[in-house]
Parts: structure tokens; C-alpha cells; sequence
């Protein structure tokens, strides 16, 4: 138990005596030097974002794609039906049967 506390304080110290000198190293870095580097993080946190939204966009891209090929199969297979049957020409002298659906009430 003692050998775990004796650690402990070991390792708060080691931190302590880093941030220490990064805190002074970096005291000794030129401003300008300093925005450049605050500048660069702040980019590649929006090329992070960017890159992300990319990724997204191509996804949806590929879904896109993937249904316009089942529209254009779909469109095939309807208009060769279509082409296949036969369909017979309307003179004035034909009558004609309109099968419109219609709704029945239903008894309450």
C-alpha cells in the first residue's frame, strides 16, 4: 500500500515538473510561431470536419446511384410489357367499358 501512494505522488510530481517546463518552453516560442501553430490546429480540426461530411456525402451518392439502377431495371422491364402486348386500335364505332373503381360504405 505504501509502495502505491509513494507511486502516486511520483507520478503527480512528474506531471507537475512537465507541465513546468512545456509551460516555459513554450514562454520562449515566438508569438507569430505560436498563432501559426494555434492556426494549423485549427485546420485540421476543419479538414477533420470536412473530410467527415465528404464521407457522408459520397455514401448518399452511392445509395443514389444504387436506386436510379433499380428505377432504370424497373423502366425496362415495364416498357418491354408494354411493347410485348398487344393493343388494340380505337375507331369511332368501338365502344368502350370504363372500369373505375369505386368505394362501398361499409355497414356499421
Amino acid at each position: 500500500k505504501q509502495w502505491y501512494q509513494r507511486r502516486v505522488r511520483a507520478d503527480k510530481r512528474c506531471r507537475e515538473i512537465q507541465a513546468n517546463l512545456t509551460a516555459s518552453a513554450v514562454k520562449n516560442i515566438p508569438e507569430s510561431l505560436r498563432e501559426l501553430a494555434q492556426q494549423n490546429r485549427v485546420m485540421k480540426r476543419e479538414l477533420l470536419l470536412h473530410q467527415d461530411s465528404i464521407y457522408e456525402t459520397e455514401q448518399e451518392i452511392r445509395q443514389i446511384k444504387e436506386d436510379i439502377r433499380k428505377l432504370q431495371k424497373q423502366y425496362k422491364k415495364k416498357t418491354s410489357l408494354l411493347n410485348t402486348t398487344t393493343t388494340d386500335i380505337c375507331t369511332p364505332d368501338t365502344e368502350l367499358t370504363l372500369d373505375i373503381p369505386t368505394h362501398k360504405m361499409l355497414p356499421v
